[in-house]
Order: C-alpha cells, then structure tokens, then sequence
C-alpha cells in the first residue's frame, strides 16, 4: 500500500473559529514526518558558524568552545564542558535541541564519529604509504622524495587533529610566564630545540638552548628555579641524560613542557604538559615536519599573546 500527500480543502464556512488561520487548511505526510539532523560534523559546523549571530551570549560561548576543540567536546561529559564553557548543563543542552538534536549527548555523537572518522582515515593513509614506500623505485631520488615529503604531509595533517587547543593555550601561558626559558634536545630533536629557540630569542625572550656534549646537564638543571621552564623536544632516541634531567628539574619544582610522540614515555609522565606529536613510523627516519611546525606554532602564538597583553595594557592605561 502507498501512501501520497494529502491535500484537503475546507471551504470558510466551515471555518468560523476565530483562530483559523486560512480558509485552506494543508496536510503533507512528509511534511508531518520530523526531520532530523544529518549526522555528520561539518553539516553541524556550517550550521553553526551560519546562525552565530543570532545566538544568545551563552549560546555563542557553547559554539565557540565546542569548535575550538572538536575533540575534547567529543569526550567531556556534560558537566565538565558546562563549567568549562560557563554555562549551566541545561544550556548545553538547550544549544542542541536549537539545532534538532534530542539532547547534549545525541549531538555529541556527531563530534565522536568525526573522532572516529579521522583515525580510521589516519590508518588507512598510514596502510597505503607504507605499501606505497615498499613498492618504490629506491633507485630513483624523486620518487623517494616524493614518498617522504607525502609521509610528513600526514604527519602535520594528523597533528592538527592531535592537539588539544586547551594544551596549546596551556603551553603558551607557561612559556609567557617563564622568567627564562631553557630548551633541550638530542640528536635527531635537536634540529626542533634549535628552531624553537632562535624563534623565542627573536622574541626577546631570555631563551637558552642546552647543551650536553660537555656534560654540564645536571649543572644547568640544577640552577633552574620554579620561575624557569623547561622545555625538552624528545623523538625516539632520547638518551638517559634527558631522561634523568626531567625528573630531577620536577623534583627542583620547574614546570616541564615536553615534545615527544607518546603520553605514556617517561619523558611524557614526568612532565607538567606534554604535547603529543604522533609517529606514522612510515620509515626509520621519523619526519621533523610536525615538530617543527609546533614550534614555528607555539612562537608565532606567544607573540600574539604578548601583543595582546600589551594591546590591553595600554587600553587600560589610556
């Protein structure tokens, strides 16, 4: 049996009811079926950034905190995003039904499945560089070229999604509030401390870059105060000398701000924030590119901050 849209017509002398609206009253089947949302992350993010304008104050501090950071949005709890965004959990809630969702968490799986969407399409690239490497004419210096090059595109691509905006925001504060900043790094990461330094000397930040080849580490740590930071950029080769260094200077009560491609190395435990910079581990050499992407990242972010410190100041002092 198939059913159609109905028209019916009612003529106005069956309509005397003060609050009929028209003389024609219209019933579709498919018009009374209730539409609901696409399940999908950039319909949801269009929708918002579309309609911004006319949310109310809380509304708008919701949308901006949910797509400053999709993915800790996906995993917070109601409550926790409430108090971070600071609103009220019923607001949250208010903010999904505006746009047809039943409530926080149903417009939260929306959030989930991007997550999701994005590691699946991380393994699948990761799958077919690494069949692409195999597969190549090493012969030949263009090709590899161009297998490597491909390798550190996904490698930033990723750490766009990796990073948490809270932990960025979090690393900024800590070296704006350094009295002297102090950066370590071995081997391959040595390329990425040097980086990140010349861009905080360019800043005019009191920045040293350590040095291990004349063993004076433990000597340098142990003249650092809880007004200092350190910032250690580890990789995979990271010698027990930086390994012992971390601990010691968190012992010292420094705060610690580490690089490195895992949460759970030592270096990442001992740490007061480790920002994670994920290894596809295409081929032995592990790609700089991200690393040093977070770094031109965290100076180019710092000289915002101060400029708008002193933006402010002045306002103020005006």
């Amino acid at each position: 049996m198939f059913f159609h849209s109905a028209r019916i017509e009612i003529s106005p002398q069956y309509c005397q009811h003060p609050a009929a609206p028209s003389s024609s009253l219209l019933i579709s089947f498919g018009e009374m079926k209730q539409k609901l949302p696409p399940k999908n992350f950039d319909w949801l993010q269009g929708e918002i950034q579309r309609r911004f304008e006319s949310l109310s104050p809380h509304l708008r501090r919701i949308a901006e905190y949910a797509l400053a950071d999709p993915n800790r949005f996906a995993l917070q709890t109601v409550a926790k995003s409430a108090r971070e965004s600071g609103v009220q959990p019923s607001t949250l809630v208010r903010f999904a039904k505006l746009f047809g969702y039943t409530g926080y968490t149903d417009m939260q799986q929306v959030f989930r499945l991007r997550l999701t969407e994005v590691a699946d399409s991380f393994r699948h690239q990761v799958s077919e560089h690494r069949d692409a490497l195999e597969m190549l004419n090493a012969s030949d210096p263009a090709t590899v070229l161009n297998a490597l090059s491909d390798a550190s595109v996904l490698a930033v691509n990723q750490l766009k999604y990796d990073l948490q905006a809270a932990d960025l925001r979090q690393a900024v504060q800590m070296l704006e509030q350094a009295r002297s900043i102090h950066v370590l790094g071995q081997r391959q990461a040595f390329p990425v401390a040097a980086c990140l330094s010349i861009g905080l000397l360019k800043l005019g930040c009191r920045c040293h870059l350590l040095d291990t080849a004349a063993g004076m580490l433990p000597h340098q740590i142990a003249s650092l105060t809880s007004e200092d930071l350190l910032v250690v950029v580890g990789l995979a080769d990271f010698s027990r000398t930086v390994l012992a260094t971390v601990p010691e200077a968190r012992e010292r009560e420094v705060p610690v701000l580490s690089i490195s491609n895992s949460q759970t190395n030592p270096l990442a435990r001992n740490s007061s924030l480790n920002l994670l910079v994920r290894d596809p581990k295409l081929h032995h050499f592990e790609p700089l590119a991200p690393y040093v992407v977070l770094a031109q990242t965290l100076v180019i972010a710092l000289a915002r901050a101060r400029k708008a410190k002193g933006e402010a100041k002045a306002a103020g002092g005006a």
